[in-house]
């Protein structure tokens, strides 16, 4: 479907091109001249483009902030709810792993206990009918 589109797009493009020579060549230099306006903008308008430059910086440190924390807390929630893995286990310097009860530490090999395979939700119950 999209490549179809793209030919429709493309064929109604072609079709508004002029066909006579000298309409071709006004569209030339018409399309030649505002490239060449687009290109030279900062040439002209210094200031703005100082500006636009330190807008776009900050905009860019603020998108890098948001990305970070919301990495931060999305991570902190899963985290806190994946239940106690090999990350989130935290022990003391002066215990070691043999220490800590079996079951964190059959946790930590990433089994599942009988607990993780039970559902949170069964869905609704039938009654006598089936319904």
């Amino acid at each position: 479907m999209g490549l179809l589109r793209i030919a429709t797009v493309a064929a109604i493009g072609i079709a508004l091109l002029p066909s006579d020579k000298e309409q071709q060549q006004h569209l030339y230099e018409r399309a030649g001249a505002t490239a060449e306006w687009v290109v030279t903008f900062c040439d002209r308008n210094a200031t703005v483009c100082a500006k636009s430059a330190e807008l776009w910086t900050q905009f860019v440190a603020k998108a890098q902030f948001g990305a970070q924390l919301a990495y931060e807390m999305a991570r902190e929630h899963y985290a806190g709810s994946g239940g106690m893995n090999a990350a989130s286990l935290k022990l003391d310097d002066s215990k070691s792993v043999g220490q800590v009860a079996p079951a964190v530490l059959e946790r930590d090999s990433g089994t599942l206990t009988p607990l993780d395979k039970s559902p949170d939700w069964h869905g609704k119950r039938t009654n006598r009918n089936g319904i």
